[in-house]
């Protein structure tokens, strides 16, 4: 697979969505509650970006997504990235990513994401880079696998990000290795408690995450690895239920992932520690697509090639059905010039959402831009309650 979805199934997909919206549980029909970002809120904190798309203009991104390194210590069996990244070993250059932050700060982002593509930490200067980064006064982020977390970098890692989020694919020994390719279970939970005793002790406010996908392989083990996680000062534990699968998009048991998170509620009753979900199936149940790709326009992502995309689903610039996707680099070019490009234009103009995959994060900012950029005659916005 060589993007977040396969864009040769798309019309399949597509034609999934009504066979199977109605399968899986929500939080309004599912018998417990569970807790999930929230991303138009998040959106509602920029109105003065709305404003702009609203008057015409084309705003910057609010938040940058980059990929430091397609470089990679794990070999995860439900990485979408993993053809890709076994052919591409680029990393970004430093100076020149140094060079486009200091561009991203006056063209007014306000947060910066480290992430993959492959492992970010593996990147041999991402040390000095998220030290840069917070300098130039963004907010940063991290997502990572955390087997480079150590004593050595732990506090550089706590006083310049906002936010951490590990992936730990399993609960267990057996489990973590089956889905994760690696032994290194035991490795990660002591270099969470290292990040968390650090966190304690430097009185931080650093948000520290764990994600976990949960699939068939490992199900079973994810209370374990609550038990686990409820020890240490962790924010919050998300558990993303695997759910789109090879076998013609139909989903797992999810009466035993129902369970499942119940299970893990339990045992997180008596900490501080929040049970989150997903919220990319509720939104793509309405089936009710907005005319274009908002998120665009308030996050934009930057590949290790150096490839500027028009979508953070979409990575790999040898493929020509994702390749067109890719609107300019930042090794040629500034990041005021791509934005500005023709070919960024133009794929603005015809990019629809109802083409695009199951369970893109973004359609629950598309949909609140939607409501508010074109909004129903029926809703009447000018009277509230």
């Amino acid at each position: 697979m060589t993007s977040l979805f396969n864009i040769k199934s798309i019309k399949n997909e597509n034609n999934l969505k009504k066979q199977t919206a109605s399968n899986w549980p929500t939080s309004e029909s599912s018998h417990m509650e569970l807790q999930n970002f929230d991303f138009t809120k998040k959106i509602l904190f920029h109105p003065e970006k709305i404003t702009e798309y609203k008057q015409g203009k084309r705003p910057f991104p609010i938040t940058l997504e980059i990929d430091l390194t397609n470089k990679c210590n794990h070999r995860c069996s439900f990485c979408n990235y993993a053809e890709h990244i076994e052919t591409s070993r680029d990393s970004l250059k430093t100076d020149i990513l140094k060079e486009r932050l200091k561009e991203a700060k006056k063209l007014e982002t306000k947060g910066i994401v480290y992430s993959g593509g492959g492992e970010p930490m593996v990147h041999r200067d991402y040390f000095e880079i998220i030290r840069f980064t917070k300098e130039l006064g963004f907010d940063v982020g991290t997502i990572t696998n955390g087997s480079i977390i150590a004593e050595n970098n732990v506090d550089i890692i706590i006083k310049n990000l906002q936010w951490i989020r590990i992936s730990v694919a399993g609960g267990d020994r057996n489990s973590y290795r089956n889905v994760q390719g690696v032994d290194q279970f035991d490795k990660i939970i002591e270099n969470i408690k290292t990040l968390s005793k650090r966190k304690d002790e430097l009185d931080s406010n650093i948000n520290i995450g764990i994600r976990t996908l949960v699939t068939p392989e490992n199900i079973s083990s994810i209370p374990n690895l609550t038990h686990i996680i409820k020890k240490f000062n962790i924010d919050y534990i998300q558990l993303a239920p695997d759910q789109y699968t090879t076998d013609k998009g139909k989903f797992w048991n999810s009466i035993q992932t129902q369970q499942m998170l119940e299970d893990s509620k339990k045992i997180l009753e008596s900490t501080k520690t929040k049970l989150l979900g997903t919220t990319f199936m509720k939104q793509q149940e309405k089936l009710d697509y907005p005319r274009t790709c908002y998120a665009h326009f308030f996050k934009g992502v930057i590949l290790a090639e150096g490839d500027y995309g028009f979508c953070q689903n979409i990575k790999d610039s040898k493929n020509e059905n994702t390749s067109k996707y890719l609107i300019g680099n930042i090794y040629k070019q500034t990041l005021k010039e791509i934005w500005e490009s023709d070919k960024n234009k133009e794929i603005e103009k015809w990019v629809k959402p109802n083409n695009c995959g199951l369970f893109c994060k973004h359609m629950a900012i598309n949909n609140t831009l939607e409501d508010i950029v074109n909004p129903s005659s029926s809703m009447s916005p000018n009277f509230i309650g």
